[in-house]
């Protein structure tokens, strides 16, 4: 038990170490990602906006290091460490040849004494429960969505021929698959291995054929660029920081920055009349 609490002890220091550059060190890209963003919001495409916050996801995959000889961390700590080497004048003790005096023997220390959890250690004993209670949530989440997945009901010839139709036209090569749900949900893409489009069934009956070739074409998208895997990673990210007030911003702005950025790619691509036009015949 008294190994156990040591460990803990020695990891929540080393844990304070990263978690505390870590900090400063993201929270100031992102505050800098905000000011650039608002100001090339509407200058540059969306997609552009999209690639930097991106930085933040890399970001927190690097160590906060700064120990190198280019940043100013480097001579900073060289500096300080000079000064506790030279602190304070030398101290020779030259001892003759005279008899030593005899030095009493101390009392054997007590071993009653247990070590006890430092407050660090309780923070990373607490911040590991959140952790582990959110990634529970979002495990819970996808079994959910894997339910609704097996009970949707398939989908007509021609919603699946169209979708077909989309997917050779932008050139994507993966196999995807459509359903319907009953509940009243926004059309979503889910599934990392065998993705599926799961389509609320009030929008089936009511929407025309070019309408559904949009949504189609939003969802493939979204799968040739890869967005469920940056998705799940980014929700990966924040189970893991969820003590930084300023990735939770960050991260909603990215999904909205990755939303806006395949809208202009749907638009862009009806633009370019990349989308052929069905030949069946559409309600």
């Amino acid at each position: 038990m008294n190994t156990t609490i040591e460990m803990l002890n020695r990891w929540a220091d080393q844990a304070f170490d990263f978690a505390w550059p870590m900090l400063w060190q993201s929270s100031l890209l992102i505050v800098v990602l905000f000011a650039l963003d608002r100001l090339l919001r509407q200058r540059v495409r969306a997609a552009v906006c999209y690639a930097l916050w991106l930085s933040v996801l890399v970001k927190l995959l690097l160590p906060p290091s700064l120990a190198f000889p280019s940043g100013i961390s480097y001579w900073l700590r060289a500096s300080a460490k000079a000064q506790a080497v030279h602190k304070g004048p030398e101290l020779v003790i030259t001892l003759g040849t005279a008899t030593l005096p005899r030095i009493p023997s101390l009392p054997a220390p007590s071993t009653s004494w247990r070590p006890t959890l430092s407050k660090a250690a309780l923070g990373l004993v607490a911040s590991g429960c959140s952790s582990l209670g959110l990634l529970a949530w979002m495990l819970l989440r996808w079994r959910r969505v894997a339910r609704d997945t097996r009970k949707a009901a398939t989908v007509p010839c021609w919603v699946s021929e169209l979708l077909e139709e989309v997917r050779s036209s932008v050139g994507a090569r993966f196999s995807v698959r459509v359903r319907i749900i009953d509940q009243a949900v926004s059309p979503a893409v889910c599934g990392l291995f065998r993705p599926v489009i799961l389509l609320p069934r009030t929008l089936v009956e009511q929407l025309t054929g070019k309408q559904m070739r949009a949504i189609f074409l939003h969802e493939v998208i979204h799968l040739r660029r890869g967005d469920v895997w940056i998705n799940c990673f980014q929700s990966l990210l924040q189970i893991v920081y969820w003590w930084h007030p300023l990735l939770w911003l960050a991260n909603a702005r990215i999904r909205y920055a990755r939303e806006e950025a395949v809208d202009d790619a749907v638009m862009q691509g009806f633009k370019t009349k990349r989308i052929p036009t069905p030949r069946h015949c559409f309600r």
